[in-house]
């Protein structure tokens, strides 16, 4: 018992000593209160001579006005760990002050020198792993005075950009989806940021499958549902080069856009084959892509390369006007836009070529004022966000930039695309290439905000010549769709899709912008059979020719069309009777009116029938003499317009 005793008093000791025995605990080193105040330290006009800087830091100094050479102050930043460091320094009373930043080598990676004359400089966001080196100098020689070096210094953040970064070799890689915050601090400030695509690339554009037989997801076209229910997303495709030159056209809104009305069938008519009075047949949409070809016949295009929409929104920053591009791999310039002051950007379906892996995204501040005034915007205090994604898969995306004729995104018989009015003033082409002649129904949905104009558009015919607008379809407004009818194309023809002009404070602006909804353009073709008007015939140089005893059905479409006809008599050697009839349509009360074409051009009016009696028939006869005469049929009001319905004219030598 006794032996057990002690033992129990020996654990009870060692017990109590282990809880005498005082906790470890790590050294934290010296704890930071704030900024450290210092003053500059001469000689340090060398990297070797700087002064080193590992936290916050405010350095009192000096700059000698010295006549021959300007004086020079080298720091050192080399904090503990990888920091992002917010350096600052006041300015020179009378001079000017620039603030560079050098790595280990001293070769110089950025220069600040964004502000004028006793003005202070900032690099807001420089990023320093392991050292770098300030110097201070004045702008020219025989300045001096003294100043401050302000340097906060922070732990990077994820999502941030790392400076300096305005080089492809700099840039900050940025994946699809994420977004990063960073500064345009100074105005020689360039940010550039690598995108890598996804390898699987979709599939090429150009050859659409049978109509109903494809998911727009898929990548492959689709025949396009009803007007006003576009889905969400956009696609992909590639705008080829063609000939043309940029420009634009618009105007303002005139009327409404026709409602829908019952068709009505000329007698001994029908749609098969057309577009009178109706949608095509089953098989007629395409049809022009399965048109067997015989020998002389135009080869069909290659396919379209393949490519990739992308999805660029960057925030807007008070005093900032941005500027984006997007380059390729090899710094090629595939897209710019320039913005407006203070205003962010949203654009979509910015095209990119999928077989290039890498492109890079720059953004930087755009020049604002005249003359010496001239100046990079830029904004040390207030950083911008950027996110790239990719738009949502498929082939049928408008593919930016497509502001010009020659950078027209490609449509196809049967398919459709979709596209964004945006930013303002956004002008989008398309166009449209066919083996064999064919008559084509354009069809424009509506989109919210927006009041869109459809035009056809000729290219310059000459070195210095402007483009052509041919055709221009405006009858709706906010919301409403466009269309144009019986477009006679063979080759290649191209549309433009824009915001109407309206006025805003007394002036004429083009201010229409969308970012959130696409619009979709969609086409339809038939064989042109010769049945139909070929438009455009707005003008008596392109007035289609007759045949006596054919029919020729046509719209009046959009308001204010005018469809023009001739009809040569002149080697005929006595007078030819005729008879024409126009069968009318809905809504519309049609006229008809006979022109002689008098030697110089211009027309003589013979004999008219427009008695306004709605459908109705109208009906002229006439003994013409050996010459050229021009039908003209149009709403004899010039007030109402019908994209449905046809009406139908005949021509006849009587007595046959």
């Amino acid at each position: 018992m006794r032996r057990w005793g002690w033992v129990c008093v020996l654990a009870a000791t060692l017990a109590a000593c282990k809880e005498d025995k005082p906790s470890t605990v790590q050294d934290a080193g010296p704890v930071e209160t704030g900024p450290q105040a210092l003053t500059e330290q001469e000689p340090n006009e060398r990297p070797d001579q700087a002064l080193t800087l590992t936290r916050d830091s405010t350095v009192t100094a000096d700059l000698a006005a010295q006549p021959n050479k300007a004086d020079e102050d080298w720091y050192k930043l080399a904090p503990s760990a990888p920091r992002i460091a917010d350096v600052s320094v006041t300015g020179l009373p009378g001079g000017d002050i620039t603030l560079e930043v050098y790595d280990q080598d001293r070769n110089r990676l950025a220069a600040v020198n964004s502000e004028g004359e006793g003005k202070p400089e900032r690099f807001p966001n420089l990023y320093v792993d392991g050292a770098r080196w300030v110097r201070v100098a004045p702008a020219r020689k025989g300045v001096g005075g003294a100043y401050t070096l302000t340097v906060t210094m922070r732990q990077a953040n994820d999502g941030e950009e790392h400076e300096p970064n305005d080089r492809a070799v700099d840039a900050v890689p940025l994946p699809l989806g994420q977004t990063v915050t960073a500064f345009l601090g100074h105005a020689g400030d360039e940010d550039w940021y690598r995108v890598e695509l996804p390898e699987s690339a979709p599939a090429p554009t150009g050859t659409p499958a049978a109509p109903g037989t494809e998911n727009p997801a898929s990548g492959t076209g689709e025949s396009p549902p009803a007007q006003g229910t576009p889905p969400s997303g956009a696609e992909t495709g590639a705008a080829p080069a063609q000939p043309g030159a940029p420009g634009s056209e618009g105007g303002d809104p005139n009327g409404m856009v026709a409602e829908g009305v019952a068709p009505q069938e000329a007698p001994g008519t029908s749609p098969t084959g057309t577009f009178g009075g109706g949608e095509p047949p089953p098989g007629a949409i395409g049809a022009v892509a399965a048109l067997p070809q015989d020998a002389g016949t135009t080869p069909a295009p290659p396919p379209e390369p393949p490519s990739v929409a992308l999805k660029i929104d960057l925030s807007a920053v008070e005093g900032v006007r941005p500027e984006i591009s997007v380059l390729s791999a090899a710094e090629a310039p595939l897209f710019s836009l320039r913005g407006k002051e203070g205003e962010a950007l949203s654009l979509r379906n910015i095209g990119v070529r999928a077989t290039d892996r890498v492109v890079y995204v720059v953004v930087k501040g755009g020049w604002t004022g005249t003359g010496k005034e001239a100046r990079r915007t830029f904004n040390a205090a207030v950083p911008y966000t950027l996110t790239v994604t990719q738009e949502e898969a498929g082939a049928n995306a408008e593919l930016e930039p497509n502001d010009e004729l020659y950078k027209a995104t490609p449509l196809s018989a049967g398919g459709y695309r979709e596209g964004f009015l945006s930013p303002k003033g956004d002008v989008d082409h398309f166009v449209l290439r066919t083996t064999e002649p064919v008559l084509a129904k354009v069809e424009l949905s509506g989109v919210e905000r927006l009041d869109l104009v459809l035009s056809m558009v000729e290219p310059p015919q000459g070195d210095g010549q402007q483009e052509t607008v041919l055709l221009r379809a405006n009858d709706g407004a906010l919301k409403e769709p466009e269309r144009l009818n019986n477009v006679a194309c063979n080759g290649s023809c191209w549309f433009r899709v824009e915001g109407a002009s309206r006025k805003v404070d007394g002036k004429w602006v083009k201010d229409f912008e969308n970012s959130e909804q696409p619009y979709r353009i969609s086409i339809t073709t038939v064989p042109d059979n010769g049945g139909e008007e070929r438009e455009p015939n707005n003008t008596v140089e392109r007035a289609q020719e007759l045949t006596p005893g054919k029919a020729v059905r046509g719209t009046i479409y959009p308001v204010k069309d005018v469809d023009y006809y001739r009809l040569d008599l002149s080697d005929r050697p006595v007078r030819t009777p005729l008879k024409a009839t126009l069968l009318g349509i809905l809504k519309v009360d049609v006229g008809l009116y006979l022109h002689r074409v008098q030697p110089d051009g211009k027309l003589s009016l013979v004999q008219t029938s427009d008695r306004a009696k709605g459908d109705q028939p109208e009906s002229i006869r006439y003994s013409a003499e050996p010459g050229v005469y021009v039908f003209e049929v149009r709403d004899a009001k010039n007030r109402e317009a019908n994209f449905q319905d046809s009406y139908q004219l005949t021509v006849e030598e009587e007595g046959e």
